[in-house]
This record gives structure tokens, sequence and C-alpha cells, in this order.
């Protein structure tokens, strides 16, 4: 199961490079997805800015939902066991039907705090959301991990329509995600 989720986020982080953003300015580094700004002095790694948009039809409804990640000052730090200092994230996500008004919800890894282990509470950071189109509804697949490496703990964040969410860990076996995939679900 790490291994299906590690490429579903690996294939995230591929496609937050392809933003449309302007090449980056002299004023940073990039270490693949994080970025550290030379003009701050505090050596603070950032993962980089990412915006997703898509629609679903769910039940016959059809869903329009977006997700932005940016890096927040705001929010506590993380340091890995080198010393190594990375911004934490904040994920937004919108979601609308017809010409109304979308919904808009704001994670931050405080949010699944009662659903990660001590080591990622305190040195994880929140890096991943995408649609899961393997489950049924208006189901996210949220990632929390150990900043640069391939751990992680796997969570699902579902959205009812018609107002409430629920968070659960995501328990899927390795086998069961790649026979949904072989089912093209």
């Amino acid at each position: 199961m790490k291994k299906l989720y590690f490429a579903l986020f690996s294939s995230l982080i591929a496609l937050s490079a392809c933003t449309g953003k302007p090449a980056q300015e002299a004023s940073s580094t990039t270490n693949g997805e994080y970025e550290v700004n030379e003009g701050k002095t505090d050596g603070l790694q950032r993962m980089r800015e990412y915006n997703f948009s898509d629609s679903v039809t769910i039940d016959g409804r059809l869903f329009v939902y977006s997700i932005h990640r940016e890096a927040s000052d705001s929010l506590p730090t993380v340091t890995d066991d080198e010393g190594t200092r990375y911004a934490d994230n904040i994920y937004t996500l919108k979601i609308g039907q017809g010409q109304g008004e979308p919904t808009v919800y704001r994670f931050t890894k405080r949010n699944f705090m009662s659903y990660l282990s001590s080591e990622f509470q305190h040195k994880g950071i929140l890096d991943g959301m995408m649609f899961d189109n393997s489950l049924s509804g208006l189901c996210f697949a949220v990632s929390v991990s150990l900043p640069q490496s391939d751990m992680f703990e796997p969570l699902l964040l579902r959205i009812d329509p018609k107002g409430g969410m629920s968070i659960t860990r995501d328990e899927r076996s390795e086998v069961e995600l790649e026979d949904n995939d072989d089912e093209g679900v």
C-alpha cells in the first residue's frame, strides 16, 4: 500500500511542478519540491505552492473541486533528525456545485492529529491531498509525511455534500488499492 501511495503522491508532486507559474527567481534555491528563499535568514524549507482543479460526477450531480497548498510561516515548524527545519502547509479545498458559491475548507496538520502516530505529530508535515476515485462519494486521500522521505501516514477525508465531513486512517491494503487500479475505478 505504501508503494502505491508513494506513486500517487509522486504523481501529485510532479503535477505541482506544472502549475504554470514563471520560473523561480534567482533569489531562491530549490531541492526537489522544497525551496529555500535566500532573501530570508530563517533557512526554513518550504514546499512549493500547488494548485489543482477538476470535476467529478457523483450520483448524477456534477461537483467542481480545487485544491490549493501553500507553506505557512504561521504554523509550527518541523525539524528533522539532521536539524533541517520545514514549514508546514495549509490546504484549501473548494467544492462547488452548479452556479452557487463553493464550500471552502481549510486544513492543517492539526485537523488530522488524532489520527497520527506521535512521530508524525511532531516530525510530519501535511504534504498531500488528492481526490480518490477508487471510493464512492467525495473522498480525498490525504498524506502527512516526514519531509523529503517516503515515510507517510495515509488518511481519508470524506466530504458529505449535504454538510459535514469525516476523517479516518486509510487502512486499505496494497492489494486492495492495486485491484481498484486494475478495474479502472
